[in-house]
């Protein structure tokens, strides 16, 4: 009986992709407008399971100062509210409402969830993006936790990037972008972090979305242009971003970081230190992105023991097991 319903849950989701019903058109008019009903209609998180969540330590008073590095808090608790600002919660065993900086959230793992979303998830882990994608409009339907459905959102957004469907990636990260976002949401935008070949499809949209209200979507499409030989035009997007006093304070930082691509391999061992540093001020949530450009940076540039040491330390980091370092294989094949 299990092992049907599971067949059952399966094709649920599968069926939107195989079937060839679900037009891309439909598709993304479906989870635009659930996305929207859900994040206009609550204002509050409210969940009564309890998650398990991440929180990266708070800046350390002058007392305190920098001498010894501290440890990810990792604890179970119930969460209240999450937005960008702020994330509220209780811990388990507590009454009491505590309130940190949204910034400072790294990860949080839902003890429950749907069915549907369970094997969304798992679709994504063993890369089949296509079939990952279309179950997003049924797993909006559930209707998780506001801080969820973005993440959600997001990683479909991913999903859409990777299987050529560049324009739809675009439209979920500018309707995602129309209210601040996350960290921890962020760091999941479908940007171009490492070089290498994006599809014609991509760099026609990256183009004609230059100049999107959102600056989330001017990011990706910059990322996207830098494989291109419109680089130069991701270049003046990614400059343009830095200055623009409208434009969040994260993605300026990622917009400045991202330019790092477009530097020599003479120049990255004088600015390894520098471009370090940059990475550890963002907040921890965002700081994947980042290590993975310099760790590319570095192996282009013949700094393979440093580049190694980068790698160990995403392998280290606990909570962003969708996101697979590229194995040693796969870097042969890309090197090859």
């Amino acid at each position: 009986m299990s092992t049907m319903r599971e067949q059952s849950r399966s094709l649920a989701i599968r069926k939107h992709a195989n079937s060839g019903m679900l037009s891309l058109f439909h598709f993304r008019i479906q989870a635009a407008s659930l996305l929207l009903v859900a994040l206009s209609s609550v204002k509050v998180d409210v969940v009564s399971a309890k998650e398990r969540i991440w929180l990266e330590p708070a800046p350390p008073t002058v007392a305190q100062g920098n001498w010894f590095p501290r440890d990810i808090e990792v604890f179970s608790g119930t969460v209240i509210g999450f937005d960008s600002q702020q994330f509220r919660f209780v811990r388990n065993g507590q009454t009491r409402e505590i309130v940190v900086s949204g910034s400072r959230v790294v990860w949080i793992e839902p003890d429950q969830i749907s069915d549907l979303e369970k094997e969304m998830l798992t679709l994504f882990k063993q890369g089949q993006y296509a079939q990952s994608l279309a179950g997003l409009p049924a797993v909006l339907k559930t209707r998780p936790a506001v801080w969820r459905q973005q993440w959600l959102t997001m990683l479909s957004a991913t999903s859409a990037w990777k299987i050529g469907r560049a324009e739809l990636a675009l439209d979920l990260v500018g309707q995602l972008d129309r209210r601040p976002l996350p960290a921890m949401v962020l760091a999941w935008l479908p940007i171009a972090w490492e070089s290498g070949v994006q599809t014609p499809e991509s760099i026609r949209v990256a183009k004609q979305r230059a100049q999107d209200p959102s600056s989330a979507v001017r990011l990706v499409s910059a990322s996207w242009l830098l494989s291109s030989v419109d680089r130069s035009q991701g270049l003046q997007i990614m400059n343009d971003l830095v200055k623009d006093p409208e434009a969040p304070q994260l993605i300026s930082q990622l917009a400045g970081i991202l330019a790092w691509r477009m530097a020599a391999p003479n120049q990255v061992a004088p600015s390894r230190s520098g471009w370090e540093k940059q990475i550890n001020a963002l907040p921890l949530a965002v700081q994947t992105g980042p290590t993975r450009l310099l760790m590319d940076k570095l192996r282009a540039a013949g700094q393979t023991t440093e580049a190694k040491r980068l790698k160990l330390s995403l392998e280290l980091t606990p909570v962003y097991g969708l996101k697979k370092v590229p194995t040693e294989q796969n870097e042969r094949q890309r090197n090859n």
